[in-house]
């Protein structure tokens, strides 16, 4: 009896500390846009901007400590003005998406970059075209990003800190943008 008690309590130990240090992701909404990306956190109200052709741009972002580690995870979406990417194909939303990752590294003051990996699809969306990308800024703090878009709307996922989380972690998170 003794044995089972010690057993049980070493798996309560070690389940509750495994748990501890997994972030566990929430569905939130982006303001009032019916879009929906996945967060370890509450990232509360999203800041929204108008761009140069009048399209919003919201963002929002939190850092997530577990552990005495800590990482940042945040999102950029725009949601297009309408009609103003419906002549474009999937190739060319690709290309509008690599513009703006483009435009973000300089941004963001990225120095390295593995380049852009192509083709990435979402299940919930079989219109939004995918892009992946690993980068390092100016104080070597490592990056992993993806951006999605559909004619509709671009969104960049992105993840950064001195030690990026597991790799399933990172994947829930940047394949966890929703589309209406």
């Amino acid at each position: 009896m003794k044995k089972t008690t010690i057993l049980f309590s070493f798996l309560v130990v070690f389940i509750t500390t495994v748990s501890a240090q997994v972030p566990r992701f929430t569905k939130y909404q982006i303001n009032e846009t019916g879009r929906y990306a996945y967060f370890p956190e509450d990232p509360g109200i999203f800041e929204v901007e108008p761009s140069e052709d009048g399209s919003d741009v919201y963002t929002g972002e939190v850092l997530f400590v577990k552990d005495f580690q800590s990482c940042h995870y945040g999102i950029i979406m725009v949601d297009f003005t309408d009609g103003i990417m419906d002549e474009l194909d999937k190739e060319g939303l690709e290309i509008v998406l690599i513009s703006y990752l483009d435009y973000l590294k300089q941004s963001f003051s990225i120095t390295e970059s593995t380049g852009y990996g192509k083709g990435h699809t979402l299940e919930s969306n079989p219109d939004a075209v995918g892009v992946i990308d690993y980068w390092v800024d100016v104080d070597k703090t490592p990056w992993k990003i993806k951006g999605w878009i559909d004619k509709n709307t671009l969104a960049v996922m992105f993840i950064y800190g001195e030690k990026l989380p597991e790799e399933g972690y990172q994947e829930m998170f940047l394949n966890g943008f929703r589309f209406n």
